[in-house]
């Protein structure tokens, strides 16, 4: 004798899967929709235009950009690297900007104008870089850690600008 109801149907099964299906696809288009945002957002709040290959992460708040290229005002110019980029959802909503941390390996760079002065070098071969920033909406609003190594310099800053002054 069988018991009414602790079989389910074929259609029930179906039902369930397609509402996992569902929910799988819906929270896959959030996090890849979220990953461009911060792609855009970034390169328009440091006002700099990225090249390179966009490689989104699927329900990870990253992405990685293969083979890219950038240059940040008169500051410095990624020549060729490949980097990643993770961000905290949570600071999407706060007022104190985004939270984005960039981790590269092996990357070229050339810096410029006065930064190249101050470094007393030109192009340079960055062994590893991890920079862990706040992104307001007028720019860089605070460094939380920037470390860059290389052969030919060493670069380590904590804790700094936490609030760029702002013009009245």
């Amino acid at each position: 004798m069988r018991r009414a109801g602790k079989r389910l149907s074929f259609g029930k099964i179906l039902k369930r899967t397609a509402g996992v299906l569902a929910v799988f696809l819906i929270l896959s288009a959030m996090s890849l929709g979220l990953n461009v945002w911060v792609y855009h957002e970034l390169q328009a709040r440091l006002k700099i235009r990225m090249g390179g290959a966009y490689v989104p992460a699927i329900f990870v708040p990253s992405f990685e950009v293969k083979h890219g290229t950038f240059t940040w005002e008169d500051r410095v110019r990624l020549v060729d690297g490949n980097f990643k980029v993770t961000f905290d959802p949570l600071t999407l909503v706060s007022r104190g900007g985004i939270r984005i941390i960039l981790t590269s390996t092996a990357s070229k760079i050339k810096f410029l104008g006065s930064w190249a002065l101050q470094e007393g070098i030109e192009d340079a071969t960055v062994d590893t870089l991890l920079a862990d920033i706040v992104l307001g909406r007028r720019g860089l609003a605070g460094i939380n850690e920037v470390d860059v190594r290389s052969q030919s310099f060493q670069f380590s800053l904590k804790n700094a600008d936490k609030r760029i002054a702002q013009k009245p």
